[in-house]
């Protein structure tokens, strides 16, 4: 099995040997996209957003000089400042770096990366923050509104970003190599202004029905990752505009609300 390391863990080589909770993620958005990806057939583009995550993570938990410089033309205007966007998340940073009990969240080992497997299938993760106590994950989002999902109604806005799943694989990767649980937390920034700071639990009956739907998904992941189970596209991603091949007329009916979503 590859070894991970710094230079290795977001390589292709990486992603087809393990799993991971974005590929997770992936597969539950849309099966077909992901497998494109994990192929090499699709590369889903850097967009402002995951750019304004990283700009923090990398302030708060990583390497910015070594980051900023890498995306030195993405995030600065031709005078060399910063554009817009990106001074926000210096404000961000900010915030957060103000707040006694925020930044005690951040205390710990930096980027740490765990392999194991889980449920018989290799998984990778590589976590934000981990404490003696506890495993932290830094999150920026637009706002702590409820967020509207097809199929689903208003939910909360971790969940519409299936974070409690991702820290339930965190978890329990960590509890297979060292024996024991530590409790997650959010460590949460507003992309408002100013920004908004929260530290947001995870109760662990959240956590363990995330890990349970896992276990009851991942042999469905794991056939279409090795090509023996067909994906299902969710016709809506930007993988399945790109992709489509048209095989004749539909009906005006299947455009009517509700009648086309991505459930």
């Amino acid at each position: 099995m590859l070894k991970l390391n710094e230079q290795n863990y977001f390589s292709p080589e990486a992603d087809r040997a393990y799993f991971s909770a974005s590929q997770v993620k992936s597969f539950k958005r849309c099966e077909a996209a992901a497998l494109a990806q994990i192929r090499g057939e699709y590369t889903m583009p850097m967009s402002q957003a995951l750019l304004q995550g990283q700009f923090v993570d990398e302030s708060l938990t990583g390497d910015y000089g070594a980051w900023s410089m890498k995306h030195y033309s993405e995030i600065t205007k031709r005078d060399g400042n910063l554009k817009a966007e990106f001074m926000l998340c210096q404000e961000m940073v900010s915030r957060a770096r103000r707040d006694e009990v925020f930044m005690e969240f951040m205390e710990g080992e930096h980027q740490v990366i765990l392999t194991e497997e889980l449920f018989s299938v290799p998984f990778k993760a590589k976590l934000d923050v981990l404490g003696s106590d506890k495993i932290v994950d830094l999150k920026t989002v637009r706002d702590l509104s409820p967020v509207y999902l097809p199929g689903q109604g208003r939910v909360d806005f971790a969940t519409a970003w299936d974070w409690p799943l991702q820290m339930a694989i965190y978890q329990e990767l960590y509890r297979k190599n060292y024996g024991e649980k530590l409790p997650c937390y959010l460590a949460v920034i507003t992309k408002e202004t100013p920004p908004d700071i929260r530290i947001i639990h995870i109760e662990q009956e959240r956590l363990d029905a995330e890990l349970a739907w896992l276990g009851n998904e991942i042999r469905r992941y794991e056939g279409i990752k090795d090509g023996v189970i067909e994906p299902v596209r969710c016709e809506q991603c930007a993988w399945c505009r790109e992709s489509r091949i048209l095989t004749g007329s539909e009906n005006l009916s299947d455009f009517e609300e509700g009648g086309y979503t991505n459930e």
